[in-house]
């Protein structure tokens, strides 16, 4: 750019030095067609000159008709500029066009194929969730936890749940180690020494049930006075053979305790969303869980627990969650890359909406154009115009000398041949 700067001026320099150069020898016919070349050359260099000057500034300052044409024709070549590029070279139809050409989904599954992608796709994923964990606000997030459960937990749904639940440990066995527990725990509760008087006091009314006439209560004086009615020893007798039969059931899987166990319990499990009782406590503890003044802080403690801990695992080099969410995310990518279909959605779910952004905002184009031009003052339009042009501006100069000497010759020659 530099060398072709400088060669214009150089040009002009060097046909005036021939022209003066040449001067007296003009009659002579070598000298005389360097001399005309030289003339010729001059002119033409200092007319291109002078028309490239006129485009962006008045020569020599002075304000000459039909020069500084860029800066004065400012707002129309502006319009011609929007038009062009607006109406012209990127209409609505060549944008729709180029668009209707993009296979979206292609590109969008090479480039997560890329594990550097996929990696830093992550990692912003990884930033998303950190930054939203830290902003949650513990007690408005309860809050807003209870109001939703209080519009959409109702009691049907407690009793399905529960219902499920039933079910699923039913197949997975649990009903029978909860028989298990409960039959050792009766039993341990049987050793205990206030449920031994409590058996005590029940045989000790029993028996003055029975002594209702006088020789009934006759006999019961002899026995207990004989020791031969002993309470504590009936109370040990009784408790005995209870576990004795509980131990059975427990150890015993054919017991037939246990077969009476599961069929009752498989019939309250299938019957449990009929069972009014079953209903009346559902639905009176979830009313009295979801209007009580300590359930916003019972939600509270679980929701900061999962979010420390949610927070300390994303900031692990192996965190689980994104662990899963990578995989997450594999599986969805090659879900998507085996279906023809969802790529075809995507493309044309993808399309419409730029379309329609095209359609909306093509106008903004222009309004991008003219706010960009508004801001460059005069001066420096011309400057980054010189600056992408000026090198063919130059070579219009230097052109202009070449072939203005060429004509000067050829017109010296002709009136040579004809004098």
């Amino acid at each position: 750019m530099k060398r072709i700067t400088l060669l214009a001026p150089v040009s002009l320099i060097a046909a005036t030095l021939l022209f003066f150069a040449t001067l007296p020898f003009e009659q002579h016919f070598v000298l005389g067609l360097l001399h005309a070349f030289a003339e010729a050359a001059m002119i033409g260099g200092l007319a291109d000159w002078f028309a490239v000057v006129a485009l962006f500034r008045h020569p020599f300052g002075l304000r000459i008709p039909h020069t500084a044409i860029i800066p004065k024709h400012r707002a129309k070549l502006t319009t011609g500029i929007i038009d062009m590029v607006q109406n012209r070279w990127l209409t609505k139809d060549t944008i729709l066009e180029r668009i209707a050409s993009w296979n979206i989904s292609s590109a969008l599954l090479e480039a997560l194929s890329a594990e550097h992608n996929r990696t830093a796709l992550l990692r912003v994923v990884r930033s998303a969730l950190t930054e939203m964990l830290r902003d949650v606000d513990d007690e408005r997030f309860a809050r807003r936890l209870l109001e939703l459960l209080q519009r959409q937990i109702h009691t049907d749904d407690l009793l399905r749940w529960m219902q499920a639940a039933g079910k699923k440990g039913m197949e997975g066995g649990w009903h029978r180690v909860l028989f298990t527990h409960a039959i050792g725990r009766a039993a341990g509760w049987l050793e205990r020494p206030e449920i031994r008087r409590v058996i005590i006091g029940h045989l000790q009314r029993i028996a003055e049930q029975y002594a209702d006439n006088p020789v009934r209560r006759l006999g019961k004086w002899v026995a207990e006075s004989t020791n031969t009615l002993n309470y504590e020893d009936l109370a040990t007798a009784i408790v005995g053979t209870l576990n004795d039969e509980l131990r059975r059931m427990q150890t015993d899987d054919a017991h037939p305790a246990r077969d009476d166990f599961e069929q009752w319990l498989r019939a309250t499990v299938a019957d449990l969303p009929g069972n009014e009782d079953v209903r009346a406590h559902v639905d009176r503890w979830r009313q009295e869980m979801l209007a009580g003044k300590e359930t916003p802080d019972t939600l509270r403690k679980p929701i900061a627990r999962m979010r420390d801990w949610a927070l300390a695992d994303l900031d692990r080099d192996d965190s689980v969650i994104m662990q899963q969410i990578g995989a997450v995310l594999l599986r969805a990518q090659q879900r998507f890359a085996d279906s023809p279909e969802s790529q075809q959605k995507v493309n044309s779910w993808i399309k419409t909406k730029i379309a329609e952004l095209v359609e909306r905002y093509h106008g903004e184009i222009g309004g991008i154009v003219e706010r960009n031009l508004a801001r460059l003052d005069d001066d420096q339009l011309v400057r980054q115009i010189e600056d992408k042009v000026g090198g063919d501006l130059q070579y219009i100069r230097v052109n202009g000398a070449v072939v203005g000497g060429l004509v000067g010759a050829l017109i010296y020659l002709f009136k040579y041949a004809i004098s």
